[in-house]
């Protein structure tokens, strides 16, 4: 969970904390679809995040600035500067891809708690389809356990009465997660950038709104600076 003490009376602090309630929900939500399967992420897999970089909402980007500016804020102030260098081998910002993928790393992910919330639904998480009726098909890198080897594969999508039958229980329906997220910002529904061009305004706006919050400014004090340093979160 996201600390949101740090933005007490900032227009941020009903936002981050929505998404806290959202994100916390999910994950109960997975606990007991992943509970009633004998599937998970293979270990060291990673495969979703190689060539994938989300798009994200600003409530998404500031959510993750947040986190950034709490628990690693030189990677949070490299990223304001331009000096940011992804943990992928080389020094380049690979074109493709997440730029928080750490391929030496078992868990891959170096920004988990703070992701976006494509990254929190995915394999874990089915759709609807026209009928409005939710479905579900497994990620292809998904291993079925020996209890469904003969009933599932990850080679087609299953309905709700398929999924109720096999495993007892429904997943979460990721368009129903997203409303709700889409819905904590209606003016900016439609908009949407990449992780690496949303970040940078995000992370400003944040200490921006960070100093105003700790340090109220004195009257006929100038503007506070969005990228001057910022004391760490207790």
């Amino acid at each position: 969970m996201l600390e949101t003490d740090g933005f007490t009376g900032t227009s941020v602090e009903p936002l981050l904390g929505e998404l806290n309630r959202i994100y916390a929900e999910i994950a109960s939500a997975q606990s007991d679809w992943i509970a009633a399967n004998p599937f998970g992420c293979p270990d060291g897999c990673g495969q979703c995040c190689v060539a994938f970089e989300p798009d994200v909402l600003e409530s998404e980007a500031l959510y993750l600035a947040a986190w950034l500016v709490y628990h690693r804020p030189s990677v949070a102030d490299s990223i304001l500067d331009g000096s940011f260098t992804p943990p992928r081998v080389g020094s380049a910002l690979p074109e493709s891809g997440c730029l928080f993928f750490d391929p030496a790393s078992a868990y891959h992910c170096t920004v988990y708690d703070g992701r976006a919330l494509i990254c929190r639904l995915f394999g874990y998480a089915g759709d609807r389809g026209k009928d409005g009726a939710p479905r579900w098909k497994p990620c292809k890198f998904l291993p079925f356990g020996e209890r469904f080897s003969e009933v599932a594969s990850v080679d087609r999508q299953y309905d709700e009465e398929e999924l109720r039958a096999i495993f007892g229980v429904m997943p979460p329906v990721m368009s129903d997660f997203a409303a709700r997220v889409l819905a904590l910002t209606p003016d900016g529904a439609e908009d949407r950038a990449s992780l690496r061009d949303a970040l940078p305004s995000a992370i400003a706006k944040i200490r921006m709104l960070q100093r105003f919050s700790r340090l109220p400014p004195e009257p006929d004090s100038p503007e506070p600076n969005p990228n001057a340093p910022l004391p760490r979160a207790s």
